[in-house]
């Protein structure tokens, strides 16, 4: 854990804000425009469809409103506060109310805490928070498994 006054990390902070990324290389995951999309996860296809002038990309998926509110109140929850009043202004979603049983639910494991406006994880939930995220998750992507 560093001080984040003195120290950033761009391209986590604003890929977590929703900000593009331009996949390079095999099974990479990029972001653009709002559709998501990974490379082809094969060395083979993936040289080939470069090879022949074409994009790389083996899937896309273009995630409704919710899915892209549920996407990055999880990544900027691993940076372990967020502001609930920045999700409701940029989404039009209170978040306290849309995520009420998973904030709840953590909250009573001990480690999560709602404080007005900022909804923070604690330390010991940081040393878990990616199992801890599973609770955002919509049903049908809480077993998924990604190659």
């Amino acid at each position: 854990m560093k001080d984040k006054a003195k120290t950033t990390f761009e391209y986590r902070d604003q890929l977590w804000a929703g900000a593009d990324l331009l996949s390079l290389g095999v099974a990479s995951f990029g972001h653009i425009g709002g559709v998501h999309y990974q490379n082809h996860h094969d060395f083979d296809p993936y040289v080939e469809r470069v090879n022949a002038g074409e994009l790389p990309v083996h899937r896309a998926l273009t995630p409704s409103d919710d899915e892209r509110l549920i996407r990055e109140f999880i990544l900027q929850l691993k940076l372990g506060s967020v502001s609930l009043n920045y999700f409701e202004k940029k989404f039009g979603v209170n978040p306290q109310q849309r995520f009420a049983e998973p904030l709840r639910r953590i909250k009573e494991w001990g480690y999560l805490n709602i404080d007005g406006d900022t909804v923070s994880i604690n330390r010991e939930g940081l040393l878990q928070v990616d199992r801890l995220l599973h609770e955002f998750f919509l049903p049908e992507h809480r077993n998924a498994r990604y190659a």
